[in-house]
């Protein structure tokens, strides 16, 4: 059956970055850091930021520089509610953003102009879609010359299905085998989908090998453990981080 994701709430990923299971905490915060990593050196004041399949708003308010315009793009209109809060917040900051925009729409068919984005962001959204390609190429479209998209899914050539498996039993978030995921990738296909969508390899790593078993024990190294992942581009962490330039 399919999955409603309608049915999962607005804040979700921000609820469980502040509140989960220790795991699940690390898990969400260690994408900003991801974010801190390999986006926002690139980005300055002007910079137009879009993320796909935005939830919560989580990356895109950590990728959304001072003096940048923010857009959060996703169908739930729960969560472009709470986005939208959350970006008007920042947008009276000490440090606020200029802009910001929320559309309610599907990520194969973007209502922006061609080259209107810096940078653009589709983290844990392509496994979801029957037809992921349509996506990235529909991402690289709205990215300006030099443009960066940064995508993360899944690695199912890692230990990632047995995580899979074990949150799906525990009832640690909502069903992922078989109902949320349903396109899977590897290091290898991911490179290609990317390459074929004409894009080239600026970045092409994983994440989250032993940081999340970790943060159980200890959070700060845990953080310190996933900067070596990072760092060493191996093909072994349960999720897989490119970062393309067109």
């Amino acid at each position: 059956m399919s999955f409603d994701y309608h049915a999962v709430a607005g804040d979700y990923q921000y609820r469980a970055m502040h509140s989960g299971h220790p795991m699940q905490r690390f898990w969400h915060r260690g994408k900003l850091a991801m974010i801190d990593e390999l986006l926002r050196p690139h980005l300055k004041e002007g910079s137009h930021v879009l993320e796909i399949g935005c939830g919560a708003g989580n990356l895109l308010v950590q990728a959304a520089v001072p003096g940048s315009y923010a857009i959060g793009l996703d169908l739930s209109l729960q969560a472009l509610t709470f986005v939208w809060s959350r970006l008007r917040e920042a947008s009276s900051s000490p440090e606020p953003i200029r802009g910001f925009a929320c559309v309610q729409s599907v990520g194969e068919f973007l209502p922006l102009a061609d080259s209107s984005v810096d940078c653009a962001i589709l983290s844990e959204v392509i496994e979801h879609l029957e037809a992921p390609q349509a996506s990235i190429r529909e991402a690289t479209r709205v990215l300006r010359p030099g443009g960066r998209l940064l995508v993360t899914t899944p690695n199912y050539r890692s230990f990632w299905p047995l995580m899979e498996w074990t949150v799906d039993r525990l009832n640690m978030a909502p069903k992922m085998g078989g109902e949320q995921h349903i396109s899977k990738f590897d290091p290898a296909s991911l490179r290609n989908l990317m390459n074929e969508c004409g894009l080239r390899a600026e970045y092409f790593g994983t994440m989250y090998l032993f940081s999340p078993f970790t943060s159980i024990l200890s959070p700060r190294w845990a953080m310190k453990q996933l900067a070596g992942e990072l760092k060493s581009r191996s093909s072994l962490g349960m999720i897989l981080v490119a970062v393309g330039v067109k």
